[in-house]
């Protein structure tokens, strides 16, 4: 059996996109059509129209004649009245004198004595009734459409007079080479105004710049559309943003760790090399192992704050409630060896206050900010620990020692990775400048906030503002 390793058409994962279809060509060819079809209603409405003024004009000149005619013949005898109908000079219009009981008494056309009685004529009829009738029909003797105008001559006769009318297809006929110019004509300005309308509509759309919605002159149908993609434009702009910060804090970070790695290395390399050598005399060896040693807890202290950065990073949840005033006590009681070591006194003046978050997140924080505190803090210090609920949604642990302080225009770079209010002292105090970068990272995981206070009478006072659990 022959296998494929082609995907096959139309299988999941390689769907083509439909074609895109073209508005311009859409809008042209509706357009077109539309002009078109309006041009032609309007030209073949204006053609009837004029047909129909031709024809009322037509029938009110035959009447006119028609009564001039008559009135002509007023007051004379039936053979007087053929007599001068027979002397007048119409060619081109039928004359037919009818005496009151229908009897035909001339025809212009036709022998009067082959015709028969006309008196149930419409127009005669109407004639006789009412003076006068006008009436369009297909004559059944010359076989042709005639109009017919009749008037009375007095109570003796009707005289009727008839033209030959020229139809309305044999009017357009006549009309041939107009109709098809304007065709033509209407044809190329459809074609001209439908792609005029049809740039006009759509430029607008080609000029609109992406990169800057807001600032485009377009359709108001289109501000929605315009508003979303800037919205999405700014939210990648500050993604991309935060993922280039990113990348050059792990840069940093990478950097920093590497070279905070270095020198313990190098310090438990080269007296490690003294001693396998056995160029360090006995009594050196316990010094020679004590650097070591410390230099090793260093390294492990390091390692543990780049790791719990790290599981910050990652935490994606997990929150539960956890009661601060019990994490105080136990981060107090696991320094208290590092603590008594500095004869320091550690105070704890705790609410009950319950936050949300990852209970090891919690306890890292009061950790690194009590840890802090030792560090910097001179011998038979104090160290002062508070929480309070705010009572407004949220819950403030502060951490105040008597140390150094913090120089004003160091306190937002001191929540900086791996920096260091006086880099001198950092061996000396063992701290590795990642404690307070994690107290902030934190922090802003729970939706909180960390800063540096003003402490009266000296020493650093750092607040932390966290949401309190509902």
């Amino acid at each position: 059996m022959i296998r494929s390793s082609e995907t096959p058409r139309g299988a999941i994962g390689s769907e083509e996109p439909p074609a895109a279809k073209s508005l311009a060509r859409r809008s042209f060819v509706t357009l077109f059509l539309l002009s078109l079809a309006v041009m032609v209603t309007a030209v073949l409405a204006a053609t009837a129209a004029s047909y129909s003024s031709y024809e009322r004009e037509a029938e009110d000149y035959l009447l006119a004649q028609t009564r001039t005619c008559a009135a002509s013949l007023e007051g004379k005898s039936a053979q007087d009245m053929v007599e001068a109908l027979q002397a007048l000079p119409l060619t081109d219009t039928r004359v037919t004198l009818v005496a009151a009981d229908g009897t035909v008494l001339f025809d212009s056309a036709v022998d009067a004595s082959t015709l028969g009685n006309h008196s149930q004529r419409a127009e005669i009829a109407q004639a006789l009734e009412s003076g006068q009738g006008v009436l369009l029909r297909r004559s059944q003797t010359l076989g042709r459409d005639t109009l017919y105008a009749a008037v009375s001559v007095g109570d003796k006769a009707v005289l009727r007079l008839a033209e030959t009318r020229t139809s309305l297809a044999s009017f357009l006929g006549r009309m041939g080479w107009q109709l098809a110019l304007s065709l033509v004509v209407i044809f190329v300005l459809s074609l001209f105004a439908s792609r005029l309308l049809t740039l006009m509509v759509v430029r607008p759309l080609q000029e609109i710049d992406l990169t800057r919605p807001l600032q485009n002159r377009a359709y108001a149908e289109l501000q929605p559309l315009l508003v979303r993609v800037d919205e999405q434009r700014r939210e990648l702009e500050t993604q991309n943003d935060e993922l280039q910060r990113a990348v050059t804090l792990r840069r940093e970070f990478t950097g920093n760790v590497s070279h905070e790695m270095k020198t313990p290395l190098q310090v438990i390399g080269g007296y490690a090399e003294l001693m396998e050598q056995g160029v360090v005399p006995p009594q050196d060896v316990p010094r020679f192992a004590g650097l070591i040693r410390r230099e090793s807890e260093h390294m492990r202290l390091l390692i543990d704050d780049v790791l719990a950065l790290s599981r910050l990073d990652e935490s994606t949840g997990g929150d539960e409630p956890v009661a601060l005033r019990q994490v105080c006590g136990r981060v107090a009681a696991r320094l208290e060896p590092a603590s008594s070591a500095k004869s320091l006194r550690v105070t704890l003046d705790c609410q009950d206050a319950v936050v949300m978050g990852v209970p090891s997140s919690v306890e890292q924080l009061v950790y690194n900010l009590l840890d802090n505190a030792i560090e910097y803090s001179p011998v038979a210090g104090v160290v002062s620990v508070k929480v309070r609920d705010e009572g407004d949604g949220g819950v403030v642990l502060t951490v105040r020692d008597q140390g150094p302080g913090i120089p004003d225009e160091l306190k937002e770079r001191v929540f900086e990775r791996f920096f260091r209010v006086d880099s001198s002292r950092s061996r000396d105090t063992g701290g590795t400048g990642l404690g307070l970068a994690i107290v902030k990272h934190a922090a802003e995981s729970m939706g909180g906030t960390v800063e540096v206070l003003d402490a009266p009478g000296g020493g650093a006072c750092l607040r932390v503002w966290v949401p309190a659990a509902s």
